[in-house]
């Protein structure tokens, strides 16, 4: 007498469904997990991401200038 695992056929196909649910599962969730960041830069919309082209390029100047400030303050203190 055969179990259902000695058959070739509804094993092989329950477990390549089973795979590809999860591998649909893991797409999704990993797509959920993205940051607004990310999301953000890599939308299909060319508007959404040129505005973030542009606030992004705005946020590293000002970053820059910071730098360069707190650095100027430190070098006069001492």
């Amino acid at each position: 007498m055969k179990s259902k695992l000695d058959k070739g056929g509804d094993s092989n196909s329950l477990n390549s469904n089973s795979e590809k649910e999860i591998q649909t599962l893991n797409i999704k969730n990993s797509m959920k997990k993205r940051s607004l960041s990310y999301r953000w830069e890599n939308s299909r919309f060319l508007a959404v991401r040129i505005s973030y082209k542009v606030l992004h390029s705005i946020w590293i100047v000002v970053m820059a200038v910071g730098m360069f400030l707190a650095w100027l303050i430190a070098i006069l203190a001492t």
